[in-house]
């Protein structure tokens, strides 16, 4: 009897546990069939955010191309350069 009255307590406890988060949880609102979607829902705040990519690159390359321009030794030189290509840290073509 105890395991009958625990199981129907579980169920209760998980049932208003799931109604619960339902309720929570943003409505997510319907889109209309036509396939066709504003500009402002597809690109929204994507244009706002800044490209963090890119800086998070810049400031890593930065001080190792600095660092590049006071070698003055044609085989240090050659050697750095080398050792920026394999790591990536070379600047790429388009930048």
């Amino acid at each position: 009897m105890k395991m009958v009255i625990s199981f129907m307590v579980g169920m209760v406890v998980c049932s208003l546990l799931f109604f619960t988060v339902r309720m929570v949880l943003p409505v997510q609102a319907v889109t209309d069939e036509s396939g066709a979607t504003s500009e402002n829902v597809s690109n929204g705040l994507s244009k706002l955010l800044p490209d963090i990519e890119k800086i998070y690159r810049e400031s890593l390359m930065m001080p190792f191309i600095k660092a590049e321009s006071k070698i003055y030794d044609k085989d240090i030189a050659e050697y750095y350069r080398a050792l920026m290509d394999k790591t990536g840290l070379a600047p790429r073509e388009g930048q």
